[in-house]
């Protein structure tokens, strides 16, 4: 929540006279969220346990491109085409989904780990932040795509950003090929690429949409 409200303070009161989005529905989005990821978090959790090492690359694919599908399905609604709002829905309905699944991955960490330190709990709330990072931009960029009526476009490119970010984190725990220290190779291009598309979420795509409404209404 702390990072929503970071990402949208500029676009609703007291920062502008009237808000781009209902918080009514940015709070229900958020919610919609919290249900998938514990959806899609049990689906990937099963997943896991029938997965070989012919089948895990397989699987990376499959889940990111099931991911992002089923955020485009949700917000490509023809009642939320070409509005504004979307943009940010999609943000919330992103951190939404994220938050489920770092609190599950803590929690199945936790049970299932003998003499947990505070350093490892903290250690995998660090690499939960990936989650927060990578499906609130992935998920906010298809929701400015829906937005501006360029889904395809948008779409492509959240996708690839999770495909991109899932290879590189499963490089990290794959210590049997990548070892230390060269699976922090893979964690540190992960991070690189969350923490870039997040930015551009915030300081590119969401001004811009912005900015391109308001030329639009101008000329009109």
């Amino acid at each position: 929540m702390t990072l929503l409200y970071f990402t949208l303070r500029d676009y609703t009161f007291p920062k502008v006279e009237k808000p781009f989005f209902e918080d009514k529905k940015l709070f229900a989005f958020f919610a919609l969220g919290v249900i998938l990821g514990m959806i899609i978090f049990a689906f990937e959790s099963w997943g896991r346990t029938i997965s070989s090492a012919e089948t895990v690359l397989a699987l990376i694919m499959g889940f990111a491109v099931m991911e992002e599908l089923l955020k485009l399905i949700i917000l490509n609604f023809p009642r939320f085409q070409r509005k504004i709002d979307t943009a940010f829905y999609g943000l919330s309905m992103g951190l939404g989904i994220s938050a489920t699944l770092t609190f599950a991955t803590v929690y199945v960490f936790i049970l299932e780990v003998d003499n947990v330190q505070a350093l490892d709990v903290a250690a995998i709330f660090i690499l939960g932040f990936l989650f927060v990072l990578l499906h609130g931009s992935t998920t906010a960029l298809i929701g400015v795509g829906v937005a501006r009526g360029d889904v395809k476009g948008y779409f492509m490119e959240a996708l690839v950003i999770h495909i991109l970010f899932a290879l590189l984190y499963e490089s990290f725990f794959v210590v049997e090929v990548f070892q230390p220290p060269l699976n922090m190779f893979g964690l540190m291009g992960a991070a690189a690429i969350v923490v870039w598309g997040y930015q551009k979420v915030h300081r590119l795509s969401l001004p811009a949409l912005i900015r391109d409404a308001k030329r639009l209404k101008q000329r009109n």
